[in-house]
C-alpha cells in the first residue's frame, strides 16, 4: 500500500510529511476561498512539490459503474475522475453506515482545486455565538455537530487526471444511524429532476403539497424509500413560487403568453405598464376563444368579482353559451384597478381582437364604472344584470325574508310590463321598504333584469341563475388567493381545458347517439333531434309536448302573412298569435290578454 494513503483508527491527522509540506499549499476551510501562488505550477508539473501516487491499473470509478463502497477497505486503490465521483461514492458509503457528508477544506493551485476533504456531517462544533443569545426570541435550532473526526481526504494526480484516495478515518463519536432513518440524513435527501418534474407537474393541476408527498410515498413504496422529506418538498415548491414573484413573475406570466402565442398565432396578450414600469392591466385569448366568440359571442357575460390571487387584482372572465348550452370562454384580463379607464381599455381591445364583432347583450354584475364603460364601447348592446348576482345582494341588503321570494319573482315571472309595475309597488308598499336604498336603485334598473322589460332578447340561457353561479364555483374552484400571476394563468389554462374537454363529449354523443322519440309527434320530434345538439333538443321537446296543451283558434291572412291563432288550456283568456310571413326570417308572436297586445320576438 502506498504510504501516504493511510486506514486510520481515528487518531490525528499527523502524517510523516504534513499537508503543508506534502502539497506545497496552504489550507483553506470550505470551497469560497481561491489560493494562487506564484512560481508555483499545478501538481504533476515539474518542479512541483505536490507528488502523484503511482497506484499502476488501479481502477478508475464513474457515474454508473462504481463499486459498493461497504467498508472503508473499499477506498483502498480507488481512483476517481472527478471530484463529484469521489463525493458520490463517499455519500454512498455514508449512507449505509448511517451518517451524513458535508463537503469540507480544500486547496487550489493557480485557481484550480488540487485537494478536497470530506466530512461526517457532525464534524465541528457549533459557534460560541449562538449559545449566547439571552434574547433570542426563536427557539434554538437542535444541535447536531460533535466534533466527529470521521473523513475521507482525496488529492489531484495532475499526470494522470484523475483523484485518488489519501486517507480515510472512519471512527465516529457519535451513534450511526440505523436504515430506518437513513433517508432523513440531510446530505442524503434531495429531489432528483425526475423528482421535481413530477412535483411541477402535479402542481400545475392544482394537487396539494400535502397530496403529492402521499402519492409520491406509496408510489415508491413507502416514505422512507424517498429521497427527501416533507420539508425539503414544501422548500422547493416555496422557492418555484418565490422565483417567480414580483417584477419577475409579471415577466415570466408575459413571458408564457407570448409563448403560447408562438405556438398559436391567432393567441393574443396585451398588458399596460404602470408609470413606475409594473404591469398594469392585462388582457389574453387564444385562437379557440376567438373562434368561439364568432359563433357564440351574441350574448357576453362577464364578472370581474375574482381576487384570488396574490396581488388582489380583479380578474374578469369574458364567457358565454355555446350550442350545448355550455359555458365558453371568450378570454380573460387582470385589472390594474376597477376605474371606467381601465374597463374602457379591456372592452376596447376585447372588440379588437374578436374582429370588431360587437354582442347583442352584455350580461355583468352590475359594477357602475363597468356599465359606463360598456354604455360607451358597446352601444348598441342590451344591457342584463345577472340574476345571481342581484339575488346574492339581495340577501345581503335586505333584511326582510319575505321580499327575497317576492323579488325572485319579479326576476323570472313572466308578468306584462303593467302587471309588474303594479305587482312591485304593490309588495314594496306592503313590506314598508320604499325607503330601502338598495331597492330603490334596483328599481330603477329594472329594464336591465326584470322579464317583463327583457322579453324578446336572446341571453342564451343567462336568464336564471344557475349559468352565472355554476361558472364562478368552477373557476373558482382552480384559484388560490395565494396564486402569483404565473400560478394564476396556469390555473385558468386548466379551466378552459376542462370546459373544452366537456364540450367535446357533449359534441361526441350529440353527433353519435339518437334519443328516443317519446312525445307521440314522431315527425316533427324527429327532424328536431337531428337538428339540434342533445341538451338544447330537451328544450325543444317540451315546447313539442307543450303542444298538447294548445288550442288552434284559426288562420287569417293579412297580404302575405299568415296569423295563427292559439290559446292555452290553462288560460284560455290569454291568446297568442303567431304571424308567420315568409319573406321574414323572424316569427312575431302578439298576445292578447283581454284588450291588451304587445308585440315579442323570438
Amino acid at each position: 500500500m502506498d504510504p501516504k494513503l493511510q486506514l486510520s483508527g481515528g487518531e490525528d491527522d499527523t502524517d510523516k510529511v504534513s499537508e503543508e509540506e506534502y502539497f506545497g499549499v496552504s489550507i483553506s476551510s470550505g470551497d469560497e476561498e481561491d489560493y494562487s501562488f506564484e512560481n508555483e505550477s499545478v501538481a504533476g508539473e515539474k518542479g512541483d512539490e505536490v507528488q502523484g501516487n503511482d497506484f499502476g491499473a488501479a481502477p478508475v470509478t464513474s457515474e454508473g459503474d462504481a463499486p459498493g463502497f461497504r467498508s472503508s477497505e473499499d477506498f483502498v486503490d480507488q481512483v476517481f475522475k472527478t471530484e463529484e465521483e469521489a463525493y458520490a461514492a463517499y455519500k454512498q458509503f455514508a449512507r449505509l453506515r448511517g451518517f451524513g457528508v458535508r463537503r469540507g477544506d480544500v486547496a487550489r493551485i493557480k485557481g484550480v482545486l488540487v485537494r478536497r476533504d470530506f466530512f461526517c456531517h457532525r464534524q465541528g462544533t457549533r459557534h460560541d455565538k449562538h449559545y449566547d443569545c439571552p434574547e433570542r426570541v426563536r427557539e434554538e435550532k437542535l444541535e447536531s455537530r460533535t466534533g466527529c473526526t470521521a473523513k475521507l481526504k482525496i488529492y489531484l494526480d495532475a499526470q494522470d487526471h484523475v483523484w485518488k484516495v489519501r486517507k480515510i478515518d472512519d471512527i465516529h463519536n457519535h451513534p450511526l444511524a440505523t436504515s430506518m432513518f437513513n433517508h432523513l440524513l440531510p446530505s442524503h435527501r434531495s429531489l432528483s429532476e425526475s423528482d421535481k418534474a413530477q412535483v411541477d407537474s402535479l402542481k400545475k393541476f392544482g394537487i396539494a403539497t400535502s397530496k403529492i408527498m402521499a402519492y409520491m410515498a406509496g408510489q415508491s413504496g413507502g416514505y422512507g424509500m424517498l429521497r427527501f422529506t416533507k420539508r425539503d418538498l414544501y422548500n422547493y415548491v416555496h422557492s418555484q413560487r418565490m422565483a417567480q414573484l414580483n417584477d419577475g413573475d409579471a415577466a415570466a406570466t408575459i413571458s408564457y403568453l407570448e409563448g403560447k402565442a408562438n405556438a398559436d398565432m391567432m393567441s393574443v396578450a396585451r398588458y399596460t405598464k404602470t408609470l413606475d414600469g409594473r404591469l398594469g392591466s392585462l388582457f389574453w385569448a387564444d385562437g379557440q376563444m376567438m373562434s368561439d366568440y364568432k359563433l357564440f359571442g351574441d350574448v357576453l357575460a362577464f364578472d370581474a368579482t375574482y381576487r384570488s390571487n396574490k396581488y388582489k387584482k380583479p380578474l374578469v372572465v369574458f364567457s358565454g353559451s355555446n350550442h350545448h348550452k355550455q359555458t365558453a370562454i371568450f378570454g380573460f384580463a387582470l385589472l390594474e384597478d376597477e376605474e371606467v379607464r381601465t374597463y374602457r381599455w379591456i372592452l376596447l381591445n376585447l372588440v379588437d381582437v374578436m374582429d370588431n364583432k360587437m354582442p347583442s347583450v352584455v350580461v355583468t354584475d352590475g359594477d357602475k364604472a363597468m356599465r359606463a364603460a360598456i354604455a360607451e364601447v358597446l352601444p348598441s348592446a342590451r344591457h342584463r344584470l345577472c340574476a345571481w348576482h342581484l339575488e346574492k345582494n339581495c340577501v345581503l341588503r335586505v333584511k326582510e325574508p319575505e321580499f327575497r321570494k317576492v323579488f325572485k319573482k319579479t326576476i323570472y315571472a313572466n308578468f306584462e310590463v303593467s302587471e309588474f309595475e303594479e305587482y312591485w309597488t304593490t309588495v314594496v308598499q306592503s313590506l314598508g321598504l320604499m325607503n330601502n336604498s338598495w331597492v330603490k336603485s334596483t328599481y330603477e334598473l329594472r329594464h336591465s333584469w326584470a322579464t317583463a322589460y327583457l322579453r324578446g332578447s336572446f341571453c342564451a340561457g343567462y336568464r336564471t341563475t344557475s349559468r352565472c353561479e355554476g361558472i364562478n364555483a368552477f373557476v373558482k374552484g382552480f384559484l388560490k388567493s395565494t396564486n402569483s400571476l404565473l400560478e394564476l394563468v396556469h390555473s385558468l389554462d386548466r379551466v378552459v381545458k376542462d370546459y373544452r374537454n366537456n364540450e367535446v363529449t357533449a359534441q361526441f354523443y350529440s353527433t353519435y347517439y339518437m334519443p328516443v322519440l317519446n312525445t307521440g309527434l314522431d315527425n316533427i320530434e324527429g327532424f328536431a333531434s337531428k337538428i339540434y345538439t342533445r341538451t338544447v333538443f330537451k328544450e325543444v321537446r317540451k315546447q313539442i309536448k307543450g303542444v298538447g296543451s294548445l288550442l288552434f283558434l284559426g288562420k287569417d291572412s293579412i297580404s302575405t302573412t299568415s296569423v295563427y291563432s292559439f290559446s292555452n288550456m290553462v288560460n284560455r283568456r290569454r291568446v297568442h298569435r303567431v304571424l308567420y310571413d315568409p319573406s321574414e326570417p323572424r316569427l312575431n308572436v302578439i298576445v292578447i290578454c283581454g284588450t291588451m297586445g304587445t308585440g315579442l320576438g323570438f
